[in-house]
């Protein structure tokens, strides 16, 4: 049996503050269409004061914070949750499909963070398995940062129809073998142009219309701890204007040859010593002339013998002396001495 109760409440409770009220006119109004119970998942419209803009957004499990936002603009946003150092994976969006195509009609901004010290520096790290093919039609490929580091394992090519490499600093190249070939080289070298430590630099060409010129308006000079080999098919011709300069000290020959040991100079056919001037040979412990043949001494003007002690001409005993000319003259300071098997007087 039922009875009915002897009274009944007016409210539900007992209210000890006033009721709480929220005016939407200038706030944003919201319509829940989809809301798990398990995850508290949710998918709602979202509609800003100015009643035009306007999103949906698919809000993921309750503490992850990740959401999906499609807006009135055309906008589509994909927003993942924080990290946690203490949860693996965690603020990760990971996509996973068989390939991807992707067009983009204006201008894309990127931007990596390293986001924390486990990824070791690394704002983006980017492996492929396949080639990687990158094209900029009709504009310029930038690439800016503190360092780049190339590295290939294998080969490295370079290829354009013009190349520059500019550095503000120093240039560095090495390399176990280093070839390059060109039609035309240049160099322009406004300091000073250093090679070191090289076992061998060799300078071949095959056409016989090639040449090789230095042209300085300084001081070249040659130090050579071995030897120094000079040849040539065709002449060789050395000039000095015995100007002015800064390398050599010694100003009082124009052009000087000396060694410490033997000195030899010759030609298979002749032998020319010429000078404009005088020449003088001279020798601190003398000067002999020899020749297995005929020996020629003359002079347009005259010709002379001197000593400071005494003058010999001919071997004695193995070959004939002959002294002539229009006219010829002995005479002597002090006695003369004329000695002979015969002597013939004409």
């Amino acid at each position: 049996m039922e009875f009915p109760a002897s009274s009944y409440p007016k409210s539900i409770f007992e209210q000890s503050t006033p009721d709480q009220q929220q005016s939407l006119d200038d706030n944003p109004t919201f319509n829940v269409l989809l809301k798990g119970y398990k995850t508290r998942s949710m998918l709602y419209e979202r509609l800003l004061p100015d009643n035009t803009s306007g999103a949906l957004r698919l809000q993921g499990p309750r503490g992850g914070n990740t959401a999906i936002i499609m807006d009135n603009k055309g906008s589509i946003k994909i927003k993942t949750g924080p990290k946690n150092t203490e949860i693996a994976g965690s603020g990760i969006l990971g996509i996973k499909t068989q390939g991807q195509q992707q067009l983009h009609e204006g201008r894309s901004n990127i931007q990596y963070n390293p986001g924390g010290s486990e990824n070791e520096g690394q704002a983006l790290n980017v492996l492929a398995y396949g080639d990687v093919v990158e094209e900029t039609v009709g504009h310029t490929r930038y690439m800016k940062a503190q360092k780049i580091y190339i590295k290939a394992t294998d080969e490295l090519i370079i290829e354009g129809q013009n190349i520059k490499i500019q550095a503000g600093g120093e240039l560095q190249m090495s390399g176990t073998k280093i070839a390059t070939a060109q039609v035309n080289k240049k160099e322009i070298v406004t300091g000073q142009d250093l090679k070191f430590g090289a076992g061998e630099s060799s300078d071949v060409k095959f056409d016989p219309r090639s040449s090789t010129n230095i042209v300085s308006v300084g001081c070249i000079n040659h130090k050579v701890a071995g030897d120094y080999a000079l040849r040539a098919l065709g002449n060789v011709h050395i000039g000095s204007l015995g100007g002015a300069g800064l390398l050599i000290k010694d100003r009082t020959m124009g052009m000087k040859i000396t060694t410490l040991t033997r000195f030899a100079a010759g030609g298979k056919v002749d032998t020319k010593i010429a000078s404009d001037g005088q020449s003088i040979i001279t020798g601190k412990a003398g000067v002999k002339v020899t020749t297995p043949t005929k020996l020629d001494m003359e002079g347009n003007v005259s010709a002379t013998l001197e000593s400071d002690v005494a003058v010999t001409v001919g071997k004695p005993g193995t070959a004939n002396t002959k002294v002539k000319g229009a006219k010829t003259t002995l005479s002597a300071t002090g006695n003369m001495i004329i000695s002979g098997a015969n002597i013939y007087l004409n």
